[in-house]
């Protein structure tokens, strides 16, 4: 099989420039992960990276690719082709300290299937050599994608690192595929016994911020609170599942684009108060620096109304601006703020008071003293 056929005219380019960019590594060039699974599917890729059976460093420097950024502890190297950020990664050996810290590399340039007895998933643990045209498949891979299995490749790999449940969940939805009998096991197990005294909660939330920006992540956020996956990096959450169909509600009234944040902070604990208004002018001071997640969330939380009567005043605001008021003949400051802020006030509180914006000339000159 040839991948090359199935990709557009500048992917293959893309991938010309980097076979003939270092002949010193020939036959030692890859795609792997995602990009084979995905190829393989018949789905359309979102990223070309190169995995080297070596020193991507060497590699990138020693050819004539321009290279944006080195990070040496991984020996990974980021360079632009045509217009694009393009990874190149070296092969390499990983081990855990702790379970879920960081991993640690212990040596790079290594065989490709000892590259591959890293990852986290069979479908994800296919290399495809660019040279030969030849795929590297020691977990079968390929069987389970045609099965539509969801496959771990070893006993310790959640308990490594956690983030391989949530990303397994994200495949789960995402292709219809679902968990082996065997790696359902190890996630009931690794919930039993997982420390996470030593957990990357940075890496978690880079995760969750991830899996939460699908149009099918609310299944992943019912998988996560219905089998309490959330206990990995937290103790508790006080949302439920049935709470999902209000929280999506909130989201559509408030119009939040940031769904991924939204769903982290309603996992959390985050008690909420409803405020006790006397005035929509009060509703608006209240709500002003609240930007869309913070007011579905409020909503969300306290089924307080004060939230959706903000909606329909946050867009009046004052027609005369400091500089006409300086023209009128007052001084630029703190007084000017807050003429304006009266102005604002009167037009949300008595909507029929200024029909023009000489209305709002009259009532400063009424109302106040120029210097």
């Amino acid at each position: 099989m040839n991948f090359l056929n199935k990709l557009n005219e500048k992917e293959k380019r893309i991938i010309d420039i980097v076979l003939n960019s270092n002949n010193e590594f020939k036959n030692k060039i890859y795609l792997v992960g995602g990009v084979v699974r995905d190829l393989l599917m018949g789905k359309k890729i979102k990223d070309i990276d190169f995995l080297i059976e070596g020193s991507a460093i060497d590699f990138a420097k020693n050819s004539n690719l321009k290279i944006k950024s080195i990070h040496e502890p991984f020996n990974t190297v980021k360079v632009e082709i045509l217009g694009e950020e393009i990874d190149i990664a070296s092969t390499r050996i990983e081990t855990y300290d702790y379970m879920g810290s960081l991993p640690n590399v212990i040596e790079t340039g290594v065989k490709i299937e000892d590259d591959l007895k890293r990852r986290d998933f069979t479908i994800n643990s296919i290399g495809y050599n660019l040279h030969s045209n030849k795929i590297i498949d020691p977990y079968f891979g390929q069987e389970d994608i045609k099965k539509g299995v969801l496959k771990i490749l070893h006993e310790k790999s959640f308990l490594d690192d956690p983030t391989r449940i949530l990303r397994g969940l994200d495949f789960k939805y995402r292709f219809n595929f679902e968990f082996d009998e065997n790696t359902t096991s190890l996630i009931k197990n690794c919930l039993k016994t997982f420390n996470n005294e030593h957990l990357s909660i940075d890496r978690i939330y880079l995760t969750l911020n991830k899996i939460f920006s699908y149009s099918y992540s609310n299944k992943i956020l019912a998988d996560i609170l219905n089998y309490e996956i959330y206990k990995i990096w937290q103790n508790k959450t006080d949302l439920k599942t049935s709470d999902i169909v209000e929280l999506d509600q909130a989201k559509e009234i408030f119009n939040v684009f940031e769904q991924n944040k939204l769903y982290i902070l309603a996992l959390e604990s985050i008690f909420y108060i409803k405020a006790p208004f006397k005035n929509d002018f009060e509703i608006y001071e209240f709500f002003k620096n609240f930007n869309n997640v913070q007011l579905a969330l409020y909503y969300f939380k306290t089924k307080d109304e004060s939230a959706l009567k903000y909606l329909k005043i946050k867009n009046i605001k004052p027609e005369i601006n400091g500089h006409d008021l300086k023209k009128l003949g007052f001084s630029q400051g703190r007084f000017i703020g807050i003429i304006l802020k009266d102005i604002l006030k009167e037009k949300i509180l008595n909507p029929n008071a200024f029909i023009s914006k000489q209305d709002e000339i009259d009532f400063v000159l009424k109302n106040y003293s120029p210097d």
